[in-house]
């Protein structure tokens, strides 16, 4: 079944598991993997001859290139010339764009293409999708996931990308921390779908914040765990959403 005719929650859970990009798990889900990556930047383009999709790679803690795109959050002029974006995270996209530019310029705009990522890679897969909606030669992006994304820009280039159009679907699980960085002058792109601790969909208020800081604490000294941390996780996104392709709820 292509990806448009499933349900918003089997296509955020799809979306994903792409996000973890692990060819061998395409391969379980009857996708092929292509590999592109450059100076430690890495996206997949995922097919079944069917659907097209990207997925950026999230932050590898063991990998520099990954923390040193992180960390460089000095604000440089944007692809578009319009606003200022992220420089470390820029130039990660900058690094696969020849790569992708490569794999994807056959398809021209004939063909759309699903756009997603986790942590550090949901914040390359923002600026590509973006990117990839101005090139005449690539893709039109169908949609832009993301989950547990940093911010990519100031005011100006959000405003930028939100009058372009693209849809942007944006998860955050509870109180991860990534999401809340990088600090002003940088905003989000999209609403928020918030999962509150016990990943269910909720609007987020200052008192469903502080209810889920004291649960996902006392949780956290049961468990030994850092939940501001361990929210960020691509794997609890996963859990939250295959319960929601079920229709179950926590009744909190």
């Amino acid at each position: 079944m292509s990806i448009q005719f499933k349900t918003f929650p089997q296509q955020a859970l799809l979306m994903a598991q792409f996000s973890r990009i692990a060819k061998e798990a395409c391969a379980k889900l009857g996708f092929d993997a292509c590999l592109v990556a450059n100076k430690g930047s890495e996206a997949y383009v995922i097919s079944d001859g069917v659907d097209l999709i990207v997925a950026c790679r999230g932050t590898q803690p063991t990998q520099w290139s990954d923390l040193a795109a992180d960390l460089d959050a000095r604000l440089t002029p944007s692809s578009t010339g319009i606003g200022h974006v992220h420089s470390g995270f820029k130039h990660s996209v900058d690094n696969i764009w020849a790569g992708l530019e490569e794999k994807l310029s056959k398809y021209g705009k004939t063909r759309t293409i699903w756009c997603t990522g986790h942590s550090l890679g949901g914040a390359m897969t923002t600026l590509l999708a973006y990117r990839l909606q101005r090139t005449e030669t690539m893709p039109n992006p169908q949609a832009l996931y993301t989950f547990g994304s940093p911010r990519v820009g100031d005011k100006t280039y959000i405003r930028a990308i939100e009058a372009s159009g693209l849809l942007h679907f944006r998860f955050v699980n509870n109180t991860d921390l990534v999401p809340r960085v990088p600090v002003w002058p940088y905003k989000h792109f999209a609403g928020m779908y918030y999962m509150n601790h016990y990943g269910n969909l909720r609007a987020l208020t200052f008192k469903q914040l502080v209810k889920d800081i004291w649960r996902g604490f006392v949780t956290g000294i049961r468990a030994r765990k850092f939940s501001l941390l361990d929210n960020h996780a691509i794997g609890n996104y996963e859990t939250n959403l295959e319960r929601w392709t079920t229709g179950e709820e926590f009744p909190q």
